[in-house]
């Protein structure tokens, strides 16, 4: 019985943390009169949106809503800010469900613009995991479309990125920006990119903080 209860509990504390790991958080800073963000592009999914206060001057908000629906019936109640959010603090959203379609994010106590936040259908992700000097995955071969990479960091003592470029193309100005890790990659954890749309042709990944090899990346139609 001991052993059952144990167990019962053990898989019921992993199947909560994985839970848990499953929302991502969004990063919105306000500074005064606007977003640092003026567009977001997001997978289906659940998550958080974490609001910052950067030197505005007075509390803010946030406001979702779908496209060009304004009115206070039409905000999205799961993402106001759980407290107003004071000059040089941050404050988070509940988990907000998000399904493909067109919304606009904005703040009318600092007040902004009104930003486009797309959410897009048939995004794959792609998981890749870096080892110590490398890549597991080696090389990749997939179809024309949007994809979203995750970059793990498997016992690598430091933190990791990932770039990605047209084939020999090496320069930081030839960077795919959009796959670029949405935060440093520390030892044991994940990171994602944002939606990268991917076109026929040949492409190269590699991680110059680890620093690896680079490896092929081929996109056919």
């Amino acid at each position: 019985m001991k052993i059952s209860i144990l167990l019962t509990t053990a898989f019921f504390l992993f199947s909560f943390t994985f839970a848990i790991a499953q929302i991502e958080q969004i990063n919105l800073e306000q500074v005064k009169g606007e977003f640092s963000t003026t567009s977001l592009d997001l997978a289906a999914g659940d998550y958080q949106f974490n609001i910052s206060n950067n030197n505005v001057g007075h509390e803010v908000g946030f406001v979702l809503v779908p496209k060009g629906s304004y009115d206070q019936k039409n905000h999205i109640k799961d993402a106001y800010v759980k407290a107003p959010v004071a000059t040089g603090s941050k404050s988070l959203t509940n988990v907000v469900n998000l399904t493909p379609g067109e919304y606009e994010y904005f703040c009318p106590l600092n007040p902004t613009p009104k930003y486009s936040l797309t959410v897009h259908k048939d995004v794959e992700p792609l998981r890749l995991t870096q080892v110590d000097g490398a890549f597991k995955v080696q090389a990749l071969t997939v179809s024309e479309g949007l994809y979203q990479f995750e970059i793990a960091n498997d016992d690598v003592d430091h933190e990791v990125g990932f770039v990605l470029v047209p084939k020999g193309k090496y320069d930081q100005k030839n960077h795919i920006k959009e796959a670029y890790v949405k935060a440093p990659v520390a030892t044991g954890s994940a990171s994602k990119t944002n939606i990268v749309k991917l076109e026929a042709g040949e492409y190269e990944y590699f991680c110059p903080l680890n620093p690896t090899p680079k490896y092929t990346l081929k996109v056919v139609n």
